[in-house]
């Protein structure tokens, strides 16, 4: 019985257990509810009271008088009713309390406390407009000029410029935060705040309005899709300096009426402890104010101005800062925090991440633990398998490497498992690029990144209740192509195991088949020559494992130890007595000996000249000349010896003048190993069979031992050569399983959430919530999410949050959701990350190191004083690194994503891979060659800095726009980059200025500014590299800007670049382009001198203009040393080792056929072995597999992710297998011109 059912059947029993409790006590008894409506509760297990409400067959007398009943039964049955909490102990206490420290903006930079004056870009006067600005307020929706640029006389700082700037600026937070910071504030209030020496001047209400620019006018209209709101950041402040402890009141103004709002609003502050004074007036002229003629005030002295100004007022949940409050009162927390927030063990290791979590992962992922809907590379795979096994992950995703790929995958495999995943971003644009990427199962999300943005969060509820019942989940089907692709990688890993891994005779068996020259035995001589080597290898010498044989082979290759050994053999056999003589004769001694063998000959001769009689005295003489011979220069002494001295002293007087060569060779003779002998007495036997040299002997006898290893392995895995020769098929069948997995994975996924999504439509409640959605005056986002929260986290298994979102909206619980996934955290503040976490089961934090970190910029964080701390004291990790990844990726597990995909051209990207990843990535090498190098460099020989801008760049840029849209192809999309603020700006009005005169541009702008593709904004942009992150496009404009000034010196004033960290941000702007960048600068790489500058920023800019001027001159030589000088870490590319015979072999073969060839292409993570050129474009890469099986991991990244990776970039490869080209070189090479040619 599964948990649902003893739970229904529990509820069942308790509904009994009422009927009898009311039966005795009434003496009659209700049915409590039905049985449909019980087995409804044991379904959706409702969480809280309120819960009952949306359950068809419940009503109020069940929720009055039964429902906590019925709760305490379901709690006590949940499975994991709570996640695993831990206490908070003092260390992480003190952390949790510095960090919600961090968030209270309880300053006189935050515009909605503290607005001496209507500052550039922040706000405007309305007061003397062209119209009343209280009838946009207050005028029911309509639409009223407010300024015209005709009547600026053409002030360069005229009020239309003011209002283009802050329009400007509203549009860019709008597109990069998704968050619409544009208001009108009326009323202000002015004076000092109770309790506090703390002067206030801000408004009391903000009206959202939506702007529209013309090149000459703005006009203004009240936004009815936002709500008005009360400023409750004043009163936040107050509570805080009053120390007031009661929740927040709600800051929508409800009803907005002309004769009542004033006293209403009066009303609302005193009801919130702030009494502000007020006299009637008619709107005034927004006075400016300095820090010295700022107003005296007596603490508790708020005063009404009837000031309305247009302005950005960021309108800042303060739901985080609650939420640090309730973690801190509830004093517990979930693992993940406890170990993010901990710090390590004294002995520093604990919790500390690995280098790579990819090394703990196993080789091998199985297809059926992956559930992705779009393609996979080895390391993406990696992230998926590694969260199905751990609970904390940071994923390092370094520019175009994939990194929303992986999270879309990582949110469809969660789903794929009935989970509920979170993915919170700062960054609108990661969150729509994310939307995006999800596709058709993207309805089923709910993305939120403005809980003021009414109208597009209803519109999604909308699209969510209308949607259909019919999507099909054939998981059977799913699982089947799994297994398909299983078995087919396993295939692939027995190629690997078998070819590639050493054998029992110690050597892969690849590396025999280019040892081994095929001998074609139906020639006489071949086959007569293998004859006779099989004839004189013996057992001991077939054993040899390989390495003996390699070191006899190519011992017996020098020709020297060939003659010595084989002069050693002739003379022990001829003179087998020599190695009886003394070994350390002199060669005085030898003479002395061959003096005394001539007077022995003589003695000898004269004695056979005598009489028997005569010689039978005369022997003693010569035996004792004999012996003293013996005695004087042989070690050993035997009768057979001095026979032979007797006998045969002609032949030992010849042998004696060998002594020194025969004991030299043998020296080395005895200086073999046991293997070496046996090698060598089979090679003779061989010379001696062939009539052949020692050499020749040597080459044959090798070339057989290795032949005879491949015909026994050939032989014992016949179904890998079959394999080998299918290798093409396996690849093809394994990407078409995948094609069909992703596609069946959809259907799967979109019913799992359409299944889920029936609690929302299918609720007793639908008819009231489609009121609601439908309604013209809208509930805020948080009024309905707080009525109707059980259906929609029952019903929406994907949600896109920002962090604040995430606070306003979600209950704070531990595992509210399965998995939470952070992005771009390399820009998220630690404490902006901590209430998403808390709620999380599982996290991944995926972001770059090397890129931006968060900006303090406005933001008026209050920083961590290390004054208090103690001596020894350090400080604690969470409070010291910069942003949530930072912190992270110290504390969890991390993998790097390593395959880039947006550069189509391998110059794009290679400056950024080696300055700041070490080589690491992969990069396809380029396919085509083009006509212009990717990036340009043009140079400005005018160019001058001044106001902390560049006239001349700004002008050269929006030329190039203009040439750019007139010349574009397939529609390409295009950025600006600028290094400062002021730069941006600067072309902004230059582009403004061109839109007046030339209606053309004008209206090839605006159609620009709003492109989008599948929801994700693809428009032009203009911005400084602060605010870059995250954007791609497929042309890039880089304006340096730097230049000499206007008395000729070149101020080293480098912004942002001269910060520590500074270089993060030019590799944020570098990496941006997918097809072509331009750099735009005034300045000579040596006119940039950075000798004394300590920081690495400035450095890193010299080197990059150095390489651009390179690659943009087309030398390629000088660009490659550049990038090389980058690191001192050895790249993959160069530390590639190549296959020298086998590649030379083929490249020769290729190039004998009349093709050009070039050898290991690419400066990136990946060479192509040999690139086979056509009409100047390479257009066949061929790989040999020897370093393939050194290089790589597993058979899915070496043999179907690298290949579908490098065919994704415009490569077609073709490999060549060892053991077929040892079989058959020309057919092998017939297959590659058969490529060739078919290419037009």
């Amino acid at each position: 019985m599964s948990n649902n059912e003893r739970l229904a059947q529990a509820l069942y029993e308790l509904r009994a257990q009422i009927k009898n409790e009311e039966k005795l006590k009434y003496g009659k008894a209700r049915v409590a509810c039905t049985d449909n409506a019980l087995l409804q509760i044991a379904s959706l297990c409702p969480k809280r009271v309120a819960d009952f409400e949306s359950i068809p067959g419940i009503g109020k007398v069940f929720i009055d008088n039964y429902a906590k009943r019925f709760l305490e039964v379901i709690r006590r049955f949940e499975e994991a009713p709570t996640e695993k909490t831990v206490q908070i102990d003092g260390a992480v206490g003190g952390v949790l309390k510095e960090l919600g420290k961090k968030l209270v903006n309880i300053n006189r930079r935050n515009r909605l406390l503290y607005m001496p004056k209507a500052a550039n870009k922040y706000a405007v006067d309305l007061f003397g407009t062209k119209t009343n600005p209280l009838d946009i307020i207050f005028g029911n929706g309509k639409t009223l000029a407010v300024c015209d640029s005709r009547d600026d006389d053409g002030e360069k700082n005229g009020r239309f410029q003011k209002f283009v700037r802050i329009l400007r600026e509203a549009s860019k937070d709008l597109r990069d935060k998704g968050q619409n910071d544009l208001y009108i504030g009326y009323p202000f209030v002015i004076g000092r705040i109770p309790s506090g020496d703390f002067d206030v001047r801000t408004p009391l209400a903000l009206f959202p309005v939506v702007a529209e620019k013309t090149p000459t006018t703005i006009t203004l209209a009240l936004d009815e899709t936002r709500d008005v709101l009360y400023n409750n950041t004043l009163i936040l402040a107050n509570y805080k300096f009053s120390g007031i402890n009661k929740p927040m009141p709600e800051e929508d103004v409800e009803e907005v009426s002309r004769g009542t709002f004033i006293s209403s609003l009066l009303a609302f502050y005193e009801q919130n402890d702030l009494p502000i004074a007020c006299e009637e007036a008619d709107i005034a002229k927004f006075t400016e104010y300095t820090a010295d003629t700022f107003p005296k005030f007596a603490s508790g002295d708020l005063r009404v101005e009837f000031s309305i100004v247009l302005g950005r007022f960021p309108v800042c949940s303060n739901a985080i800062q609650k939420d640090f409050d309730n973690i801190l009162k509830d004093n517990h927390i979930n693992a993940l925090l406890n170990d993010l927030l901990s710090e390590p063990a004294s002995d520093g290791l604990e919790n500390m991440a690995s280098a790579s979590a990819a090394a703990k992962t196993p080789l091998f992922v199985s297809e059926q633990s992956l559930a992705n809907i779009n393609s996979l590379n080895s390391s993406q795979e990696a992230v998926i398998s590694a969260i199905d096994t751990i609970d904390e992950l940071v994923v390092q995703g370094p520019p175009g490497t994939g990194k929303s790929q992986v999270i879309t995958s990582l949110i469809s495999d969660a789903v794929s498992q009935n989970k509920t995943v979170l993915l919170v971003s700062e960054k609108k644009t990661a969150l729509d690029v994310v939307y995006s990427r999800l596709g058709h199962l993207s309805q089923y999300a709910l993305l939120i990144d403005d809980v003021e943005n009414k109208e597009e969060f209803y519109s999604q509820l909308r699209l969510m209740t209308a949607l259909s019942r019919d999507a099909a989940n054939d998981t059977l089907s799913v699982d089947a192509v799994s297994q398909e692709i299983d078995a087919l990688v396993g295939r692939l890993e027995v190629i690997a195991d078998s070819m590639f891994a050493p054998n029992e005779f110690g050597i892969e068996p690849y590396r025999l088949y280019q040892k081994s020259k095929k001998v074609d035995i139906t020639q006489e001589e071949g086959r007569r020559r293998e004859i006779a080597a099989n004839s004189v290898i013996t057992e001991p010498l077939a054993a040899l494992k390989f390495d003996a044989v390699e070191r006899a082979h190519t011992l017996f290759e020098d020709t020297r130890v060939c003659e010595a050994i084989d002069g050693y053999i002739n003379l022990s056999t001829a003179y087998d007595w020599l190695e009886k003589t003394k070994p350390e004769l002199s060669e005085l001694d030898v003479y002395e000996l061959e003096d005394k063998l001539n007077s022995l000959r003589g003695a000898i001769c004269e004695y056979n000249g005598k009489g028997l009689f005569a010689r039978l005295f005369g022997k003693g003489s010569i035996n004792k000349q004999i012996a003293a011979i013996l005695s004087a220069y042989f070690a050993q002494s035997d009768g057979k010896l001095k026979k032979l001295l007797f006998k045969q002293t002609d032949a030992v007087i010849e042998g004696i003048r060998v002594y020194a060569e025969f004991w030299n060779t043998r020296a080395q003779y005895m200086g073999l190993s046991a293997d070496e002998t046996e090698y060598v007495h089979a090679l003779i036997k061989l010379r001696d069979k062939c009539s052949c040299t020692l050499q020749a002997a040597n080459d044959v006898l090798y070339n057989r031992l290795i032949t005879k290893q491949i015909e026994k392995f050939e032989s014992k895995h016949r179904d890998i050569l079959v394999s080998i020769d299918n290798f093409e098929g396996i690849i093809k069948k394994m990407s078409e399983a995948m094609d069909k997995k992703q596609k069946l994975t959809r259907q799967k996924l979109e019913a799992l959430l359409m299944a889920d999504m029936y609690n929302l439509t299918m609720s007793k409640r639908h008819g009231e919530i489609l009121r609601v959605i439908e309604s013209k005056r809208k509930w805020s986002v948080n009024k309905f999410i707080n009525r109707f929260s059980f259906e929609l986290f029952k019903s929406v298994k994907i949600w896109l949050l920002t962090p604040e979102v995430v606070s306003e909206i979600i209950p704070l619980q531990t595992g509210v959701f399965d998995l939470v996934i952070f992005d771009e955290a390399s820009q998220m503040f630690v404490e902006k990350g901590i209430p998403s976490i808390l709620r999380a089961k599982k996290v991944v934090i995926a972001g770059d190191s090397k890129q931006l970190r968060p900006s303090n910029l406005g933001a008026g964080r209050v920083e961590f004083d290390e004054d208090f701390l103690g001596e020894d004291e350090e400080v604690p990790a969470a409070l010291e690194e910069e942003s949530l990844l930072d912190l992270a990726r110290f504390k969890y597990d991390d993998i790097l994503l390593n395959f880039h995909y947006r550069s189509r051209y391998e110059e794009l990207i290679a400056f950024s891979n080696y300055a700041f990843y070490d080589g690491r990535l992969y990069v396809s090498p380029n396919t085509e060659k083009l006509e212009k190098p990717p990036i340009e460099v043009h140079k400005i020989d005018d160019g001058l800095w001044v106001d902390k801008s560049n006239m001349q760049e700004a002008r050269y840029i929006v030329n190039m726009l203009k040439t750019f849209f007139n010349e574009r192809q397939n529609d390409e999309t295009i950025g600006i980059i600028t290094f400062n603020i002021s730069q941006r700006d600067l072309i902004d009005d230059l582009i403004d200025e061109e839109c007046v005169k030339d209606p053309d541009f004008a209206a090839k702008i605006r159609t620009e500014l709003v492109r989008r593709r599948d929801g994700e904004d693809i428009g032009l942009f203009v911005k400084n590299i602060e605010t870059v992150q995250g954007d791609e496009r497929d042309v890039i404009i880089f304006s340096v800007g730097y230049a000499r000034n206007a008395d000729g010196k070149i101020v080293r004033k480098f912004g942002w670049l001269n910060q520590q960290g500074g270089e993060n941000r030019l590799n944020v702007a570098i990496s941006r382009a997918k097809k072509k960048i331009h750099i735009v600068t005034s300045l000579d790489p040596s006119e940039i001198i950075t000798d004394d500058i300590k920081n690495k920023g400035p450095h890193y800019l010299k080197k990059y203009l150095e390489y651009a001027f390179a690659v943009s001159a087309g030398d390629t030589e000088s660009a490659r040393q550049i990038l090389l000088s980058l690191s001192d870490t050895t790249t993959p590319a160069q530390s590639y080792s190549s296959d020298d015979d086998f590649e030379n072999q083929v490249c020769a073969a290729l190039i004998q056929r009349g093709y050009e060839v070039d050898a290991q292409v690419g400066i990136g993570g990946y060479r192509i072995d040999l690139a086979v050129k056509k009409h100047g474009d390479y257009v066949l890469g061929i790989e040999c597999d020897g370093r393939l099986y050194q290089n790589s991991r597993s058979a899915r990244e070496r043999d179907f992710h690298r290949q579908k990776y490098l065919e994704s970039r415009g490569w077609k490869i073709h490999r060549i297998w060892s053991a077929n080209w040892w079989k058959n070189p020309k057919l092998e090479i017939d297959k590659i011109c058969k490529i060739v040619d078919s290419v037009g």
